[in-house]
């Protein structure tokens, strides 16, 4: 009797060892259109932006959930928390700027992206009134006399040394511009920027939208250059979803579900500007709904195809962020080249005909 009891209960620890079967996949009962389980995913991002705007429209319209993925977001932090997050297995996706690689990837860090979510530069350079009137220019001046209009500027930026201000600083030189001239203050967040401008603390703000149009709905100031009107930033790799490639090639098919959802999230975004808006406003609190929109109408062009990118586009993104190195960290020149830290290959196979 006692050896019968001894082996039920050994039959049973058997099954509960096995229930409890190693992956990497973490799941929840009966989510999703896909039937079974539902795997979930965490998404680390720097801040909430408008720029990672396909990301939560796929959310709240359902594209994870049909792919079988519950959805999660950790915002804030900036990239180094972005960093720390996938890096650590906190989150299996990170959404950041090519900046937050760069750093990791030069310390030995196996990371690779496989969509970008904007095909250009997203910063706009928003001026006060007072100081248009001072430089005598006007968003309707040529591009050559705004970035010149930069020369001696004091400009809110979300941390001094940030992307914004390290790509402020090349445009600058680029157009023959002195960069030293421009001096920036950190103000993190779009209010602070309105209330810098508002206040006379700085001459303008440095962001993605919708910061611009809200500083121009307060007839605060004007958006004085879209930084994509450069050719350079015009192809660049600008919020990266990227992973560790170990991640990748353990979990394939989910990788290629998130780059379907997040595809089908950056068409819809592009195609219905007003639906869009209306579905993440509540991502935006105290930001009216006509902004959001109008702010998406202005990025569109940005989300283009399905998030594919080229070396190019890599290059444009790096050169930069390594010119400026001392202020930017980025030292190192990565290779561009496909398939070493940027890949197409899962955008070819989730959308293959």
């Amino acid at each position: 009797m006692f050896k019968n009891k001894l082996a039920f209960v050994l039959l049973c620890l058997v099954l509960i060892v096995s229930a409890c079967g190693s992956s990497d996949e973490t799941t929840t009962e009966n989510k999703g259109n896909s039937g079974g389980k539902a795997v979930k995913v965490t998404f680390t991002e720097p801040a909430r932006l408008l720029s990672v705007a396909p990301l939560y429209v796929a959310i709240e319209q359902g594209y994870f959930e049909k792919e079988g993925i519950e959805a999660e977001i950790v915002s804030g932090g900036g990239g180094a928390q972005v960093i720390a997050s996938v890096l650590s297995g906190e989150a299996q996706f990170a959404v950041s700027g090519p900046r937050s690689m760069f750093t990791p990837l030069d310390k030995g860090e196996d990371l690779l992206a496989i969509q970008s979510l904007n095909s250009a530069l997203t910063y706009q350079i928003t001026l006060s009134e007072q100081y248009l009137k001072k430089k005598n220019v006007s968003k309707d001046s040529s591009f050559e006399d705004k970035v010149a209009s930069l020369d001696g500027a004091t400009i809110g930026t979300n941390l001094v040394g940030d992307s914004g201000d390290v790509y402020t600083r090349y445009l600058m030189q680029k157009h023959g511009v002195d960069h030293k001239n421009l001096k920036t203050v950190k103000l993190a967040g779009d209010g602070s920027k309105i209330g810098g401008m508002q206040e006379g603390i700085v001459d303008g703000g440095i962001a993605s939208p919708p910061m611009g149009l809200q500083a121009e709905s307060k007839d605060v100031g004007e958006i004085v250059i879209n930084t994509s009107e450069e050719p350079m930033y015009g192809n660049m790799v600008w919020e990266a979803v990227f992973a560790k490639k170990e991640y990748l090639e353990e979990n394939h098919e989910t990788s290629l579900k998130v780059v379907r959802a997040i595809g089908q999230g950056m068409e819809f975004t592009r195609n219905n500007p007003r639906e869009a808006a209306e579905s993440i406003v509540s991502y935006f609190d105290g930001i009216d709904v006509d902004i959001l929109e109008e702010s998406i109408i202005e990025l569109k062009n940005t989300f283009k195809g399905y998030g594919e990118m080229n070396q190019e586009a890599w290059d444009n993104a790096q050169d930069p962020l390594v010119e400026f190195g001392k202020i930017s960290g980025v030292s190192t020149k990565q290779d561009t080249t496909e398939d070493v830290i940027w890949t197409s290959s899962y955008i070819d196979e989730a959308f293959k005909k």
